[in-house]
Order: C-alpha cells, then sequence, then structure tokens
C-alpha cells in the first residue's frame, strides 16, 4: 500500500463511520442528518404568523404578564402590541433587521433606533437579537455551527438528544420522535454550567407545518425568564398587514 492511501484510508473510513452513525427507534433507522433535515424543512416552511396569547416577563427587577398580538413575516418584520389587566393598553413594537420602533402607550413616548442586541435588551429587559426574537415565537431551530455530526447522538427518556460539544461550551437539544421538532435547547458555559433553556410543546399542524403553541426561555445566570401561549394562531396567513399607529404629539427619542 502507498503511503498517500494509507494515510487516506483510515480519514476515509472515520468521515463514514460518523456518516452512518444511527439509532433504531421504533422498527426505523434515524440518524442526525434526518432530524435536522426535518427541523430546518418544517422551520423553513414558517413563513408568516399571526397570533395571540399571553405572555410574561420575570426578572429580579419586574414580574409581569399580559395579552399579546402578534404580526410577524420572516425573515425581517414582526409587530407585537401588549395589553395588560383589564385591557389596558402596554405599548406596541414594530421591529425590522435594520430598525426598531417601540411605543409606550402610559408614557406616550416613542423609542427608536437600530436594531442590535443592546437596544433590543433595553425595551425586551432580556438579553436578545433580532433572530432570537423570531424564534421566542416561531420556535426552536438548530444553530449553524450546530449544523453537521454531533459530538454524541443519543436517545433519553424516548427522546432524540444531539450535543455539541464547542470550545466556548456545550449545546444541547432534546428532540420529539413523533414529531421531530425541537422541543428543548440548553446552552451550557465552558464549565459545564447551564447557562439558558429554551422550552417549546404544545406542539399544532397547521397545513403540514408544525408550530409550538407554548414558548420559554429561561436565562439561569441573569435570573430571567420569558414565556409566551398562543390561544389564537394563523400559520401562513394570506392577508397578513402590519398596522403601527403612533400619536403625533407623542415624545420621542433615539438609542445609538
Amino acid at each position: 500500500m502507498n503511503r498517500a492511501l494509507a494515510v487516506f484510508l483510515p480519514a476515509a473510513l472515520a468521515l463514514a463511520g460518523c456518516a452512518s452513525e444511527a439509532i433504531r427507534y421504533a422498527d426505523r433507522t434515524v440518524t442526525a442528518d434526518m432530524i435536522q433535515e426535518r427541523v430546518s424543512e418544517n422551520h423553513s416552511r414558517v413563513s408568516a404568523l399571526r397570533g395571540s396569547g399571553t405572555i410574561s416577563v420575570e426578572t429580579p427587577e419586574i414580574a409581569q404578564s399580559g395579552s399579546f398580538d402578534l404580526t410577524l413575516r420572516k425573515p425581517d418584520s414582526l409587530l407585537v402590541k401588549i395589553e395588560g389587566p383589564f385591557g389596558i393598553d402596554v405599548g406596541s413594537a414594530m421591529v425590522t433587521r435594520e430598525r426598531f420602533s417601540f411605543y409606550y402607550s402610559f408614557q406616550n413616548r416613542l423609542l427608536e433606533g437600530p436594531t442590535n442586541p443592546e437596544n433590543l435588551s433595553k425595551v425586551f429587559h432580556i438579553p436578545i437579537d433580532f433572530d432570537d426574537v423570531l424564534n421566542l415565537f416561531t420556535g426552536g431551530f438548530f444553530l449553524p455551527e450546530d449544523r453537521g455530526d454531533p459530538s454524541t447522538f443519543s436517545i433519553e427518556n424516548d427522546e432524540f438528544v444531539l450535543t455539541y460539544d464547542r470550545y466556548a461550551g456545550t449545546r444541547r437539544y432534546w428532540v420529539d420522535p413523533r414529531t421531530m421538532q425541537i422541543i428543548r435547547i440548553q446552552h451550557l458555559d465552558a464549565d459545564g454550567k447551564l447557562a439558558l433553556e429554551q422550552i417549546f410543546s404544545k406542539f399544532q399542524m397547521f397545513d403540514g407545518v408544525t408550530v409550538p403553541q407554548y414558548v420559554r426561555v429561561t436565562m439561569m445566570r441573569d435570573r430571567r425568564r420569558v414565556s409566551i401561549a398562543y390561544s389564537d394562531l394563523a400559520v401562513n396567513p394570506a392577508d397578513l398587514k402590519f398596522f403601527f399607529d403612533v400619536p403625533k404629539n407623542a415624545s420621542r427619542a433615539r438609542l445609538q
């Protein structure tokens, strides 16, 4: 055997071993690639949402809940209106990838600025970026850097678990074998401590698209949690419209 072939064969066999790694479940063979493809396909088929329900935010400073009305179009537009108890209008936010506008009804105040994690964190009171906001309302998916072979692939408590070890920490994805959708994501730091957890449940199918009706995001370090629960939901509606009205006499402020 020549030297080049001797070097190539072990590497090729190793790659083949990774690609063929699979789990037998309910008389079928399941691979990590199959799961990622199903999750990605379903997530990509959600192009728009219109819904309403309840939202709650818990932080060391505040604990508030209210109702919301949502209009969302991927990949770049989101309108959410929030009401407090007794139907009191709290505010509304129009967010795109470039700009955001948040109107505080109580103060008759409009806050505007570029859409970046710093500004969104000031508005929503949690560390968040634009894609996080979209996923909060549409469900979980595999991060781009986690596409490919996981570090481990197993079954725990009748759920598929895909683990990705990275230099900055570890991410674990739990997938329901029946829906083939992500039901939990955990982000662990470099020391193995749980930093963030996302829960997705109460899945419902709309014209072949599966969407969670309950989402909860918990940031352990900051002791912050956001939960949303849909009571009404339309997926990919044809008549989606955005209405964001601000009184002319509202005071205005800008964030950089």
